[in-house]
């Protein structure tokens, strides 16, 4: 009974078998998957490649905004600053212009003194 099991279990899987030309085209196939494998992943890391390239230029402009956004606010500060200190000049030279002037009138006129010393404006 082994035997016959055997043998049915050998000519069973002996028509399973490939023929030689089967098996050379069965090879021939496989090398032509490896080979369009290897292109489709040489085609692949080319294209990481210029994408790693575009994230680096995309780095780089925002790189030169952000300079370009930090010498428009030192420019803005400078501007700020020079306002500031203009109007602070321009303030304090009205105020003494305006004692000066009522100096120059109090001088003339002793009741126009009098009345500006009673509020502290000489």
């Amino acid at each position: 009974m082994k035997r016959l099991f055997l043998c049915l279990l050998f000519f069973f899987s002996m028509s399973f078998a490939l023929t030689p030309e089967e098996e050379k085209q069965l090879l021939k196939d496989v090398a032509e998957i490896k080979a369009s494998l290897k292109v489709f992943m040489e085609q692949t890391e080319k294209r990481f490649e210029q994408i790693d390239k575009r994230f680096e230029q995309v780095d780089k402009r925002f790189e030169e905004v952000n300079h370009k956004i930090e010498m428009i606010l030192v420019f803005m500060g400078i501007l700020a600053g020079t306002f500031a200190t203009i109007t602070a000049v321009t303030i304090s030279f009205a105020i003494w212009d305006k004692f000066e002037a009522f100096g120059k009138l109090a001088k003339r006129d002793e009741e126009l003194a009098k009345f500006l010393r009673e509020r502290n404006l000489l």
